[in-house]
């Protein structure tokens, strides 16, 4: 889940669900939650997000639920339109104040690329005992995707040279290059390491 988080004058904003990568030209959705330091109920208050320029590309209403097992972030989905050429972004976003809340902002980023063209099937395991291996983050260029408890994952991707890479607690497997120029299935290994490898945690 992507986050971004800022305090101001009470009210924190938080951005989840963004897509990686985004479609140039295309729309993208993701969540917005504010929640205010005093509990105070924002159900029915309005979020925008900015592009770069400042200009106010998207905006809606808070609901009245709050996000599943929290105290007082109140959300909204949002569709965002993306950049219309292949690049890296950054949007704003803002808490509409009023007379009984102040403002907040805090701000995402997104990459957008070429529509893709290819789909990319892979499967990982664990090298010694052939388990399959969820929860394995996969990475080739700005296209991410996370294994399931099968150890399968799909991503779409554009024609191009890249590195796949893999991220796994307590497991490490060098960086590959691959050229993807047509729909392709790949199978993957990973190394079990010890907890206290120097290798075993990575950090986003």
């Amino acid at each position: 889940m992507a986050k971004a988080n800022e305090q101001s004058n009470g009210i924190s904003l938080a951005v989840w669900d963004v897509p990686l990568p985004v479609v140039a030209g295309a729309r993208f959705s993701i969540k917005v939650g504010a929640k205010s330091a005093s509990c105070l109920a924002l159900g029915g208050r309005r979020v925008e997000v900015s592009d770069a320029a400042g200009a106010v590309v998207a905006s809606g209403t808070l609901g009245d639920a709050l996000w599943p097992e929290t105290e007082a972030l109140y959300w909204t989905a949002l569709d965002v339109p993306a950049p219309a050429k292949p690049l890296a972004t950054e949007y704003a976003v803002r808490f509409v104040p009023d007379q009984d809340a102040d403002a907040g902002a805090t701000q995402f980023s997104v990459t957008a690329t070429a529509k893709p063209k290819h789909q990319l099937i892979v499967q990982v395991t664990e090298r010694d005992t052939a388990a399959a291996l969820g929860d394995v983050e996969i990475r080739i260029g700005p296209f991410h995707a996370r294994t399931d408890n099968k150890g399968r994952a799909e991503l779409s991707v554009c024609t191009g040279e890249y590195q796949i890479e893999l991220w796994r607690t307590a497991h490490i497997a060098a960086p590959q290059p691959i050229y993807i120029e047509a729909d392709m299935d790949m199978d993957l290994e990973m190394v079990h390491v010890p907890e206290d490898h120097p290798d075993a945690r990575w950090v986003r």
